[in-house]
């Protein structure tokens, strides 16, 4: 929870308006700006694509579709090893044991990239592309795994420029690549786009690369499946990433067979209304994100600690009481600030929509799907701020409920009201996750009432049935680990 922290606290004791600017600006590339920089470096490259004349809406969309299905099914891979991982490179850090880090992460690329391989050759077998367009795309998907698993590596030991500098420097490579195909070929295709996009990820990749060989100067390869243990301590980390991540997509695989559909190239299915009005309202969010890091790492963790210091080293049980009141007070504030700056920004995009669809030149359809999926976006976004937030207070169970509760009710909603077509299209998405919304605020607020007694009453970690995973991994580590 310190990572950042301490600059961030740093930049808001100095009383300038240049040091805060700071503040939020670094925030704003820790938590946003990977993900920022991908986009922008996609829309440009979409942009250039509408300069070449030659090339055919259908070429173009084919560059779109590849990009977007390489960057959803790596998320689905991660999502499955992200949280149980994070755990438990958090708690090497805090055991002092950063030098078992570096076998875990090679432990786990060999996982993802195995996982990515098996993923990508049922595509392979499926998909009547050209053999060079799905070598192309492989090298992309395999590049792109890759990039999740250092990002969480970087992520975790703090090397937060690093990260910035290599998407930077990979996004320009791209832009770049594909402005020179724009000039020097006559005739340019979507191999040739997507081309470009890959050798600038492949740049990012090496970037991120390069610095965790600087992060992590002792390197080995033993017991690199250690850490599979944790999936039998932690079961329901590995359920929360899973459902989340799936519940941000299971909308768009539903209505993907709705009215409106389209397949390009006999490979990728998509629904055009849908999937751009989706797209343009997750952007609507990233205040959200930056916020949340600010008032997290500067107001709230101070208390947090505060609390939690005193019941592991012996406070009274009034200093102990007290310290509860004032966290609860912080974080209720810090909520409360949070929704309605995001209300702000979410009710001035929905007012907005008419004239934000006539400016990017959309149908008129995707601005009424863009109103209900933007409010989405909003509750989606406050959904993943309690569910950190009752992880950072250990109430896994809790945290497990609410991610159920959005996947299961946005599969379960946007089924019933896909017979009803394009006009219902993001309403059972807003509904869900505004049910969820709330089932998270409560959760939270029943928590911290009795935070205490959990702390002092409730076991830390627990062992779910036979210890399978930590059966596989002490085998692999004796197969395959030196």
């Amino acid at each position: 929870m310190a990572g950042i922290g301490f600059k961030l606290q740093k930049l808001f004791q100095e009383d300038y308006y240049s040091s805060r600017l700071k503040a939020y600006t670094f925030s704003g590339l820790v938590t946003s700006g990977p993900w920022l920089i991908v986009i922008l470096v996609v829309g440009t490259i979409q942009w250039l694509a509408f300069q070449m004349p030659m090339l055919s809406l259908e070429e173009r969309t084919l560059f779109m579709l590849s990009v977007s299905y390489a960057f959803i099914f790596s998320q689905i891979l991660f999502s499955f090893q992200q949280l149980v991982v994070t755990r438990y490179v958090a708690d090497l850090f805090y055991e002092k044991k950063a030098h078992d880090i570096f076998p875990v992460f090679t432990g786990m690329l060999k996982v993802t990239m195995l996982a990515a391989i098996i993923m990508y050759s049922i595509f392979w077998m499926i998909s009547p592309l050209d053999f060079l367009y799905k070598l192309v795309l492989f090298v992309l998907f395999m590049t792109i795994n890759v990039i999740w698993v250092m990002f969480l590596f970087l992520s975790a030991a703090k090397f937060y420029q690093a990260i910035a500098y290599s998407f930077l420097l990979g996004g320009f490579i791209a832009i770049g690549g594909v402005f020179l195909i724009s000039r020097i070929l006559v005739d340019p295709t979507s191999l040739e786009l997507l081309l470009g996009f890959t050798v600038g990820m492949l740049v990012t990749l090496f970037g991120l690369f390069f610095a965790m060989l600087r992060t992590f100067p002792l390197r080995y390869a033993t017991n690199e499946f250690s850490y599979f243990r944790y999936f039998d301590l932690y079961p329901d980390l590995f359920a929360i990433g899973v459902l989340y991540v799936l519940g941000i997509w299971v909308t768009n695989f539903i209505i993907w067979f709705g009215e409106g559909r389209t397949v390009v190239a006999q490979s990728f299915v998509f629904n055009p209304y849908y999937d751009t009005a989706v797209f343009w309202s997750y952007l609507t969010i990233v205040p959200t994100q930056l916020l949340f890091v600010v008032a997290v790492e500067t107001r709230f963790y101070e208390r947090y600690r505060t609390f939690y210091g005193l019941i592991n080293y012996g406070g009274a049980l009034h200093q102990i009481d007290k310290a509860k009141q004032t966290m609860t007070t912080v974080l209720k504030n810090e909520l409360i600030r949070l929704g309605r700056s995001q209300g702000v920004v979410t009710l001035f995009a929905i007012l907005m929509a008419g004239v934000f669809v006539g400016w990017i030149g959309v149908p008129e359809e995707v601005g009424q799907i863009f109103r209900m999926t933007t409010l989405a976006a909003f509750a989606n976004a406050m959904i993943l701020v309690l569910t950190l937030l009752l992880l950072y207070f250990e109430d896994r169970r809790g945290a497990l409920f609410v991610n159920l509760s959005f996947f299961t009710g946005n599969a379960l909603f946007t089924l019933a009201l896909l017979p009803l077509g394009i006009d219902w299209y993001g309403v059972g998405f807003a509904v869900s996750t505004t049910i969820t919304f709330f089932i998270a605020g409560l959760r939270l607020m029943y928590f911290m009432g009795k935070v205490d007694y959990y702390v002092f009453a409730s076991s830390n970690r627990r062992k779910l049935g036979i210890e399978r995973f930590s059966q596989m991994g002490t085998a692999l580590n004796r197969r395959f680990s030196r």
